[in-house]
């Protein structure tokens, strides 16, 4: 299977290793946008080819290649309207699974999620689509999992969970059952949060608390 990835950073390097070494796909290009990288596209990047989105659009149409995602969390919004664009252009796009992630039955609805080594997803839940799952996370069974999510290393989500859009769960931080979490929340690192959370709100400590909302007209963002 032919693929080209969307991305030059950290994670489309990553995306690439697990595409050829662990999925055994041909990763054939990368991918930029041209207004963001106008004066900084390399010519390759790990030995590929980088093409601006419109001229890759001219050398390769939807029949010809699927296509990964590969932006990272430094501005949540910015990763569902990427999806959104490149999903509209037609091309298919995949999800990446790690050969060593434990995936309890047809949980994962949607697509261009990435999920890496030793997570586990356990039976009758729901994963939407453009999700990162970092390395051994744990999503309990019965959890719903929406979509533009990232859930760092180490997240364990109880069981009957709901995860709206667009959330943020740091290293080792853990959602207790039968919570639910709305859209654009922060969960700080090595927090235990056993309440529901609303939306756009910065939780932390043990239990974790509301720390500090967050701005309705930017989201969730990052240095």
């Amino acid at each position: 299977m032919k693929i080209a990835i969307f991305g030059a950073g950290t994670l489309a390097k990553l995306a690439l290793y697990y595409l050829t070494v662990e999925m055994n796909y041909q990763v054939i290009c990368f991918v930029v946008d041209r207004e963001k990288n106008l004066n900084k596209k390399p010519e390759k990047f790990h030995g590929k080819n980088v093409y601006f989105l419109d001229e890759f659009q001219d050398i390769y149409g939807p029949k010809d290649i699927k296509m990964f995602i590969a932006v990272a969390y430094k501005d949540m919004r910015n990763r569902k309207k990427v999806f959104e664009r490149i999903n509209k252009l037609g091309y298919s796009l995949i999800n990446i699974i790690s050969k060593s992630a434990n995936i309890c039955g047809d949980i994962i609805k949607g697509k261009n999620n990435f999920i890496m080594a030793n997570a586990v997803l356990e039976p009758e839940s729901s994963i939407g689509s453009n999700n990162l799952i970092w390395s051994n996370t744990t999503i309990c069974h019965n959890t719903t999992i929406g979509s533009h999510n990232f859930l760092a290393a180490n997240v364990t989500i109880g069981g009957w969970s709901k995860i709206e859009d667009l959330c943020f769960l740091s290293f080792s931080s853990t959602v207790s059952d039968k919570i639910y979490v709305k859209n654009e929340v922060l969960l700080a690192a090595n927090s235990f949060l056993n309440n529901n959370a609303d939306k756009l709100r910065r939780f932390q400590g043990i239990p974790a608390m509301e720390h500090s909302k967050i701005d309705e007209n930017i989201g969730i963002t990052f240095p």
